[in-house]
């Protein structure tokens, strides 16, 4: 294929004919796109098919990497050209697990290609053509659904810990305090020992990987590295027997002062975390340990199953297996520490958030920045008064000075006035003193700004009043000012024929000073139509009037904040800009599927029972609607609606909410930056200023507004030049996947679409067009890629490029990307999403962005330019001002440390900017596989470093993101990030990268990804293995033998490990880089009074809950799979969410295992016999309370109006009445609890008989209650035998067989027999009742073992329900099932009504539901929002 398209490109002649080189295939049309694009494409639409939306397991299909990577090996070449569809490639049908055969391997096909007539170049092999295709199966990797997954990507590392805690475990076994003991003969032998262990670890990573030739070249890991890299044929040969020959993942070393800076890095962090795990875990329970293994228990407090086991193992697992969890989680911590201490120290040194001073102002300077201070003014950022003040002046009778804005300049003339006794006081011995009173000067200011105010009135009937104060000020001068004033008037009256100085109010002296004499007047008002005299007026009125101080201006808090970035980035290290001319040409891309483009009028007005969007943005940002107003020229919303204004009300809207035309409008202020840039570069523009200056200086050009408009008119050719050269250096696409669809039906996202084509002349659409055409008298659909320009008032396709079917079949966003990328152009692709904006005065920087390309950062320039985002919801809630530092501390300070000095920074979603010549020569910008690519962001900076690219990361250029605002879309991002990671720790990326980077840089790699997360579930998991150890000890009696022969009562790593699983807990691993970030910005006590305040906000309630939430679909994910796309809404108004909302989306994740922890913590405390004091007690298990309560009711404290009591009925009617609809086919999840219920157990019924093996084996862990608790009834008198643990199943039995009875009964006799069917119940009741009461006489059953019962039995039902879900398949069909449902209802119900218990007693109470509006709105309230009026969803309209 490649020698034909070089041939017709080159128009060479073909040996063996004679001819032209003409295509195998033909030259007809279509002939390509049919014949070789077409048969690939279905390969990968049916292999896509059997993904079965993300529940089959990745073994049974072929994904793009797959498909990709067959033909990185010459078996590519067996399909021959023309291609042969007959060959394995093309073979799409599993093969079925009765008739396994295993294919022949590519070596085989190899050697029989070999035994071919080559000289023919036939591929006519007959065995080939008579035998049935066979699937292929996985190309070089295969992703195994696998907690291993984790130690065989990262198998030095866990080898590494592993080892090291033999080792320390031995030293403390010698109790060595000093490194030097260590070498001591007898220590150092025991210490030997860990190479046995390596080789043990060796063997593992062995059978996980491939054959016995890994296994010698595991042991020479040098020889294996110079395999991997060198050409020889020697060394080709051998890596045959070892793995695929990949050329991904060669010569990623990075440069000596890179290598020595990480490695120095990981060498502090490991250091630290060894001598604290040794010092304060490990150490401190030697001694614990071996008073253990000395005692000799003999009688335990139940029926001891191994009484034979020596040395208490059982306890020593108990307290050992905390510990060794916290070990292997801890060092996420240490990592946390250091990156803020490191990130902190190059903000520092880097003097980030600094503003230098700067002489350097010239006329460029001043137009670029009129241009963003009017700028803002048309977002609405600032009012008309404060663009005056903010505005350089561009006029005036000296130009070639340039002067301070006025908001520099505020205050000043106040304080001056204000000081004017301190001077007298100062000075008394002055002459100056003597002859004037400053003491009037206040009151001559007050009369000169009345003054000032008339004159810029200009109202000709205010001339006696000019008059007037004048005179005034005439006369506050001689009388009031001047010791001998009278001389100065008596020297006026003898004057006839004075000429006053000031040409602009008085023209020739009358007898009397100011007035009018006959016709004449003394003074000029109004005065001439003047710009730059009109300009000065203003200007020195400003001065006198505003008493605001510069650091207080503008008002706006966003416009502030913008203006603050910019100034400090100007004086960051940024390359120098090229001439627009000589820059590089860029593209950006934005992908839209079905998000809001423009908010409709409908949508605006429309409450839904919640508050309207216009009038939570009016109340959200009132100062913006203010100047919306005053732009507008209009008082209210009414005034607006009647003079139909709603297309301009419509775009105020929507440019603040995550909108698609707030996204356009900030891109396309680059083109705006740039021809602002070029004009300034034009020589005809500079010709254009300087006549403009000479005219100013001569008076002859009162006009000089320095506008672009301004040159554009007077050089339609200049101006034409500049749109040409624009065009050339930037594009703007956006990939509207469902354009034509929207187009064909109606849609009015259509003609949002279509309007901002109108707007925006140079913006270009993408979409996927999908037609019906008649081929071979059969209807069928025709899909193309298509791109739009508008065209007056219409869309015009510029390009069509037909598919070979629907492109969208894998996750949907990255296919939308992928199949629009060919209308970029350029040599960089910037991707934006559609939740993103851009200012203008950002995209000034551009040109220095670009220029990073052409400088080396290591061995190589970039192929990824990561950059900052600013969180522009922030200020909406409490959550969302977490959730705004978090990721304002995740893209600074980390991602900082990312790229520099750990060189591990990849592409975690936009707005990063890729070279796009390599990226689309080496697989694109985004993966797009199923499932598998969820997060497919970050797989384009895995395929870029694993190509031998660069990523970096520069601060000096910001855009804005929003994020979602309320508890449950914030979860259901989580979630989906989670679920992401979990699959790329499955990921071929993920392993290549792991055992591809040197050992220092594979640490890196490992906690900047999926570590975070792995660790993370690791925390939640140590404090199960430690209350399940605890209640081990408690139960079966080791506790009391420990406390009464061993006399042990705390035991100081356990508090340790718990401390240290907090530090995770309360989101400290996030909180810490914020902190070390704000300081940086703000200064550090504004870091702290936010880090108090956001403590006061439940902060670490919020940041506890959603480690849950991490946890939670992390662990899940990776087990059972199931992952996909969670869409989050991005809804703008923060709404009220119902109880069965918040128990449909948290119950798995959050409640079950709340009441587990609550029940654990409960069960602990009856029976605990260590920390005799409750004090004791709470402060070393205070964590684990705290995580408790979070999970059960965080999401009830952050949901708005919570507390509220009509709120609270109507969800406790919608609550019974979700749980009591029968579910069904069609029937969704939010109307029905059976529906709900099914649906959860969907990722058990796609698994495989492992995974609902693993899930009975962790049921087993409920049944451990049972068969503790029933030891300590007063009702078994303390005996131990095992018959007391069988009658209690008996009991268990009984229960379920009374409830069968009832639920029987209710089906038999509640239609028709009413009254029998009470008396049923009423015998039941009565017999239960009897038996109780028997019981406590004959048996001493007392209320204490009624308790006990409840806390041993519970759980025991809930271990049932899982084993029966996990055994579905057997038992669906039989009357278990139906008693399963009916057992499952029941408990949500009970957890349910447990949950909603106390939010109900609370919102009885006024006070808490005003302080939960406080802390979850505290933002809104500083700055004095109207929050109440949204939460109760009045509409009022002003």
């Amino acid at each position: 294929m490649a020698y034909e398209l070089h041939g017709m490109l080159t128009g060479a002649v073909s040996m063996t004919t004679g001819d032209t080189v003409e295509p195998a295939y033909g030259g007809s049309h279509e002939s390509f796109l049919s014949n070789v694009v077409t048969p690939i494409y279905e390969v990968i639409r049916k292999e896509a098919e059997k993904n079965k939306c993300g529940t089959a397991d990745h073994t049974t299909w072929r994904n793009y990497d797959d498909l990709n990577e067959f033909f990185w090996s010459p078996d590519c070449f067996q399909i021959g050209w023309p291609m042969r569809l007959e060959h394995d490639f093309f073979c799409t049908s599993s093969p079925k697990k009765s008739k396994v055969k295993t294919s022949r391997s590519a070596r085989e096909q190899r050697k029989e290609k070999e035994t071919e007539d080559e000289e023919q170049g036939l591929n006519d092999v007959t065995s080939e053509e008579n035998r049935e295709p066979k699937w292929l199966g996985k190309t070089n990797f295969v992703e195994i659904r696998s907690f291993w997954q984790v130690f065989r990507s990262f198998d030095r590392m866990w080898s590494f810990f592993i080892l090291s805690l033999q080792a320390m475990i031995i030293m403390a076994c010698h109790d060595v305090g000093s490194p030097l003991e260590v070498f001591d003969a007898v220590i150092l032998e025991d210490v030997m020992s860990i190479f046995i262990t390596s080789a043990i670890l060796k063997l593992i990573q062995v059978y996980l990987i491939t054959n016995a030739v890994d296994l010698v070249l595991f042991f020479v890991p040098a020889v294996s590295k110079y395999i991997e890299i060198s050409n020889w044929s020697i060394c080709r040969t051998i890596s045959r027997w070892t793995q695929p020959r990949l050329y991904v993942g060669r010569g990623m070393q990075e440069t000596q002062i890179s290598l020595f800076k990480y490695t120095f890095f990981w060498m502090l962090v490991l250091s630290t975390k060894l001598v604290f795990s040794y010092s304060f875990e490990i150490k401190p329970l030697i001694a614990p340990t071996r008073e253990i293994m000395k005692i000799g228990v003999q009688t335990y407090d139940w029926h001891e199953l191994f009484p034979k086991v020596r040395s208490n193992v059982g306890a020593i697992v108990a307290v050992w297996a905390p510990i060794i969890v916290v070990y292997f989680m801890d060092t996420q911590i240490w990592y946390s520490v250091y990156c803020t201490v490191c990130g902190g120290l190059y903000g520092i040194l880097h003097h980030l958030g600094e503003v230098s001073k700067s002489e350097v102002l010239d006329q460029k300077f001043v137009l670029v920045w009129n241009q963003i201070i009017s700028n803002f003014r048309s977002e609405d950022l600032i009012s008309n008064r404060e663009m005056d003040l903010m505005t350089i002046p561009t006029s005036g009778l000296f130009p070639e000075f340039i002067r301070w804005p006025i908001f520099l300049l505020a205050n000043k003339v106040w304080v001056v006035s204000n000081i004017v006794n301190e001077i007298e006081r100062s000075i008394e011995e002055s002459t100056f003193l003597q002859d004037f009173k400053m003491s009037a000067l206040p009151a001559l200011q007050n009369k000169f700004v009345e003054l000032l105010e008339l004159i810029v009135e200009g109202d000709k009937n205010q001339n006696g009043k000019v008059v007037q104060v004048l005179q005034d000020i005439f006369e506050l001068v001689t009388n009031d000012m001047m010791a001998n004033g009278h001389r100065v008037v008596d020297l006026i009256e003898c004057s006839q024929e004075a000429v006053d100085d000031f040409t602009f109010f008085s023209r020739k002296r009358e007898p009397q000073l100011f007035e009018s004499a006959a016709s004449k007047t003394s003074i000029c008002f109004p005065l001439p139509d003047d710009g730059p005299l009109t300009e000065q007026i203003q200007r020195l009125h400003l001065l006198l009037t505003v008493k605001d101080k510069a650091m207080d201006m503008p008002a706006n808090l966003e416009a502030r904040r913008r203006i603050s970035f910019f100034a400090t980035s100007l004086f960051m290290d940024m390359p120098s800009a090229p001439e627009v001319c000589s820059m590089m040409s860029f593209s950006v891309m934005t992908p839209h599927y079905m998000e809001d483009v423009n908010f409709s009028m409908k949508e605006l007005q429309s409450s839904k029972g919640q508050v309207s969007i216009i009038f939570y943005m009016q109340k959200i940002f009132p100062d913006e609607w203010k100047n919306f107003l005053e732009r507008m020229g209009y008082q209210n919303f009414n005034e607006l609606i009647d003079d139909e204004k709603e297309e301009e009300i419509r775009k105020w809207a929507s440019f603040r909410g995550q909108t698609l035309s707030r996204t356009v409008r900030g891109i396309m202020y680059y083109r705006q930056a740039l021809k602002l840039q070029a004009l300034l570069e034009m020589p005809e523009y500079k010709a254009f200023i300087a006549l403009i200056f000479f005219l100013v200086a001569t008076c002859a050009y009162p006009d000089v507004v320095q506008d672009v408009n301004v040159f554009e008119r007077n050089n339609p050719k200049s101006s034409a030049e500049l749109d040409a050269l624009v065009d050339m250096k930037f594009t703007y696409v956006v990939s509207c996947q469902m354009f034509g669809s929207h187009k064909s039906s109606g849609d009015p996202r259509a003609e949002d679409v279509k309007d901002l084509m109108i707007r925006y002349p140079a913006l270009r659409v993408a979409y996927i067009e999908e037609k019906e055409e008649i081929i071979g008298d059969k209807p069928q659909k025709v899909y193309s890629s298509i791109l739009a320009k508008a065209v007056g008032t219409f869309d015009q396709v510029i390009y069509r490029i037909k598919l070979p079917g629907p492109p969208i079949i894998g996750e949907g966003k990255p296919e939308n990307q992928n199949h629009a990328i060919i209308f970029t152009r350029g040599e960089a692709l910037q991707t934006i999403d559609m939740n993103q904006d851009n200012y203008l005065e950002e995209a000034l920087k551009v040109r220095n962005l670009l220029q990073e390309f052409h400088h080396n950062r290591g061995r190589r320039p970039p192929t990824i330019l990561g950059l900052r985002e600013h969180i522009f919801t922030g200020s909406v809630s409490s959550l969302a001002w977490f959730m705004s530092y978090q990721e304002t501390s995740f893209v600074t300070i980390g991602q900082r440390l990312l790229a520099n000095p750990l060189r591990v920074r990849f592409h975690y979603g936009h707005p990063d900017v890729f070279d796009r010549l390599f990226h689309m020569t080496r697989g694109g910008i985004s993966k797009a596989s199923k499932t598998i690519n969820l997060s497919e962001d970050v797989f384009a900076g895995f395929n870029s470093t694993l190509r031998r690219g660069c990523i970096t990361y520069h601060e000096y250029l910001q855009v804005g993101k929003g994020r979602d605002v309320g508890l449950n879309q914030i979860s259901k991002f989580e979630a989906k990030v989670a679920n992401g990671n979990s699959e790329q720790t499955l990921s071929r990326d993920i392993h290549r990268l792991g055992r591809r980077f040197d050992f220092f840089r594979m640490l890196s790699c490992y906690f900047t990804t999926i570590g975070f997360y792995f660790s993370s579930l690791i925390s939640v998991l140590g404090i199960y293995v430690f209350l399940y150890g605890q209640l081990y000890l408690v139960l079966s009696g080791l506790e009391k033998a420990l406390l009464i022969e061993a006399r042990m009562k705390n035991i100081e790593s356990l508090e340790t490990a718990l401390a240290s699983q907090s530090f995770i807990q309360l989101g400290l691993l996030t909180g810490l880089p914020m902190v070390m970030e704000i300081g940086l910005e703000k200064g550090f006590l504004t870091a702290l009074k936010d880090f108090v305040l956001m403590q006061l906000q439940l902060a670490a309630v919020f940041f506890t809950f959603s480690l849950g939430t991490k946890t939670h679909h992390f662990g899940r994910t990776i087990m059972y799979g199931g992952a996909k796309y969670i869409p989050t809404g991005r809804k703008v108004v923060v709404f009220h969410a119902s109880f069965t909302e918040n128990y449909r989306l948290y119950s798995r994740s959050h409640f079950v295992k709340g009441f587990e922890l609550l029940l654990l913590l409960v069960v602990y405390d009856l029976f605990r016999r260590s920390y005799q004091s409750s004090m004791a007690y709470v402060l070393i298990t205070y964590s684990v309370w705290f995580m408790t309560m979070t999970w059960l009711f965080a999401p009830f404290f952050f949901n708005p109006s919570g507390f509220d009591w009509d709120k609270i009925v109507d969800d406790w009617k919608g609550w019974n009445k979700w749980i009591k609809e029968k579910g069904g086919i069609g029937i969704q999840q939010n109307k029905s609890w059976q529906s709900w219920w099914n649906d959860e157990q969907a990722h058990l019924r796609r698994s495989g008989y492992g995974a609902r093996l693993f899930e009975i084996l962790l049921s087993i862990r409920f049944f451990l209650y049972q068969y503790g608790l029933v030891y300590h009834l007063d009702i078994s008198q303390q005996s131990k035998n095992f018959l007391v643990y069988v009658l209690s199943w008996v009991v268990i039995l009984a229960v379920f067989l009374t409830v069968k009875a009832v639920n029987i009964g209710r089906q038999l006799f509640s239609a028709r027999y009413h009254l029998m069917f009470r008396f049923f119940k009423a015998f039941l009741f009565l017999s239960v009742f009897t038996i109780v009461i028997t019981l406590s006489v004959i048996c001493e059953l007392s209320s204490k073992d009624l308790l006990v019962c409840c806390l041993a039995f519970l759980p025991t039902g809930w271990g049932l329900i899982l084993v029966a879900q996990a055994v579905r398949p057997i038992i669906e069909n039989t009357g278990l099932w139906q008693f399963t449902e009916v057992l499952a209802k029941a408990y949500d119900y009970g957890m349910g009504s447990i949950l909603f218990s106390p939010i109900a007693i609370l919102a009885w109470l006024p006070i808490i539901s005003a302080f939960q509006t406080r802390f979850l709105f505290n933002q809104a309230f500083n700055r004095h929002l109207q929050i109440q009026p949204i939460l109760e969803g009045k509409k009022k309209q002003k």
